[in-house]
């Protein structure tokens, strides 16, 4: 008595007669107490489910989905390349804040995640990189008006020495 559809309810269409079942249409076997299939019969009589199939394919792929976080959770951090760990100094109500975020907006993710994140995000809405690029520039800038500034008095200094120019 498995997998049949609940009286005056028709099961999903059969397999042509010779035709190959695709990997996506393997049938299972599912052997279930009584009380188990009145309740599967329950759900599709109330229109939640067209079928006992379609109801165990729901909670299958639910199963799965749940297991599959599971172990994506538990399994060990897969080694980072090309990361490079900074220390950072934060003061102890920042870090209960961020690890709050962490918590609640990042899914359980550690600090040091959260931060990444939260750098990157910050590199990409801030601009941060082009903010560092135009700090540099106005550093080689005054660095270049310096020496320029130094040879001029140099020159100075020599014309003076010359005697081209007075004091």
């Amino acid at each position: 008595m498995f997998d049949k559809p609940p009286q005056g309810r028709s099961e999903e269409p059969e397999a042509p007669t010779g035709s190959r079942l695709g990997p996506e249409d393997e049938r299972i076997a599912l052997r279930c107490h009584r009380r188990e299939l009145q309740l599967v019969d329950s759900f599709v009589a109330s229109g939640e489910f067209r079928s006992r199939s379609e109801l165990m394919r729901a909670a299958l792929r639910d199963f799965l989905r749940v297991r599959a976080l599971t172990a994506v959770e538990s399994a060990p951090p897969r080694p980072v390349r090309d990361l490079v760990e900074v220390p950072i100094r934060l003061r102890p109500d920042e870090v209960e804040t961020l690890r709050a975020y962490g918590e609640l907006n990042g899914n359980g993710r550690d600090l040091a995640d959260v931060l990444a994140e939260l750098l990157r995000r910050g590199e990409f809405e801030a601009k941060v990189a082009e903010l560092v690029e135009r700090s540099r520039s106005a550093v080689r800038n005054a660095n270049a008006n310096r020496d320029r500034l130094r040879e001029l008095r140099d020159t100075s200094a020599e014309l003076e020495r010359k005697g081209v120019l007075g004091r």
